[in-house]
């Protein structure tokens, strides 16, 4: 049974616009660039993700330089602190784009590799896209620092591990972890936002 204290925010697919900046990367071309291939891996794409979102709001103490204290779990690390600065409280989320990407982008390896280079670029896309959506849904009229994740600077993956079982990620939302700390389902995200205290900025 999913905590009092976790959130859920999902989506469906013809409520998040894909990042057109964000694809145009992720396939290497300009952010105009239109091809048959991208709209029919787009489509099918659309007809199977499944965004899903969980989240807490929880306080962060800073008062030791370079430690950021969550309460379930204590990060070291130099970047995070100075993304956090000024916030007492924060956003922690973890999302995915469901197993059954996954699951088609298994089959597209084997049958044809440029609709898996297609659509895992999609899907990457797409899961930032909807991390953008939640991320605006959590603020409201707060204002927020820049969302920062485990395995960005020196914030280390290990934390992978604490961050999803306090979000309960594999019980709601399917998300499992390897030795490695790579999230299953691979379109998944996880960060922390930081809550800013307006009286200090």
């Amino acid at each position: 049974m999913k905590s009092d204290d976790i959130f859920m925010i999902t989506a469906k697919a013809e409520e998040i616009t894909i990042n057109r900046n964000e694809l145009a990367h992720r396939l290497g071309v300009a952010r105009d660039y239109n091809d048959d291939i991208i709209d029919q891996c787009r489509e099918k794409l659309l007809k199977i993700i499944d965004y899903k979102c969980v989240y807490i709001r929880t306080a962060v103490d800073l008062s030791e330089e370079n430690i950021c204290d969550f309460g379930f779990m204590r990060v070291d690390s130099k970047n995070l602190y100075k993304n956090l600065k000024g916030c007492k409280e924060v956003y922690a989320m973890a999302l995915t784009a469901g197993l059954a990407v996954d699951r088609e982008l298994a089959k597209l390896s084997i049958i044809s590799q440029a609709e898996h280079f297609v659509t895992d670029a999609l899907a990457s896309a797409a899961i930032d896209s909807f991390c953008d959506y939640a991320a605006k849904m959590m603020k409201g009229e707060l204002k927020c620092a820049p969302r920062f994740s485990p395995g960005y600077g020196d914030f280390s993956l290990k934390f992978q591990k604490p961050f999803l079982e306090r979000l309960d990620a594999q019980s709601l939302l399917g998300i499992t972890l390897s030795s490695s700390y790579l999230m299953t389902t691979m379109k998944s995200i996880t960060a922390v936002m930081g809550i800013k205290d307006e009286k200090n900025n």
